[in-house]
């Protein structure tokens, strides 16, 4: 039962090539993408819920975080239409994230995300509002995520640097 939730994050990093075989924006990707999803909310709840937190499964969780979101990035990309000012936002906040990771790395001497409140609910935000990709609407919810998104990051690298 402890290595439950590990077994979800490693899950999730091998459900990423089925990810990447199937064709975007069809039912076969969307299933895919909620179950991995799905393994995501779940396997920190278990650790934190069943006391079986450790170094390694946070790890691992961001290890996979980081895989899947670049599997559903490369298969979303195209079909994301976006201004150029929401797509330099996008790359302010991919600068905010690199920097946290150096910033990490020159404190601890490795590299970390931590699972902050604010981290977790982007994660979130944007794993649901990822299905809004095509609608009228989607440009004013990617506004919403990009901005509750650096706010995140903001205050990641300021818990990394206040450590």
């Amino acid at each position: 039962m402890k290595h439950i939730p590990n077994i979800l994050s490693a899950s999730r990093i091998a459900m990423c090539l089925p990810l990447l075989l199937v064709d975007a924006m069809t039912v076969p990707f969307w299933v895919l993408y909620m179950i991995a999803g799905t393994m995501d909310m779940l396997d920190g709840f278990l650790a934190r819920r069943w006391g079986v937190e450790s170094k390694f499964g946070a790890r691992l969780d961001s290890l996979a975080d980081f895989v899947f979101v670049l599997a559903v990035g490369y298969k979303l990309l195209p079909w994301l239409k976006l201004p150029v000012v929401l797509w330099m936002m996008i790359g302010l906040i991919a600068l905010v994230k690199t920097v946290n990771a150096v910033s990490a790395y020159i404190v601890s001497h490795r590299i970390e995300y931590p699972h902050t409140k604010a981290n977790k609910i982007t994660g979130f935000l944007l794993f649901i509002g990822m299905v809004a990709i095509g609608q009228s609407f989607f440009v004013p919810v990617a506004w919403v995520l990009a901005c509750i998104a650096l706010f995140a990051a903001i205050q990641e690298g300021h818990y990394i640097r206040s450590k």
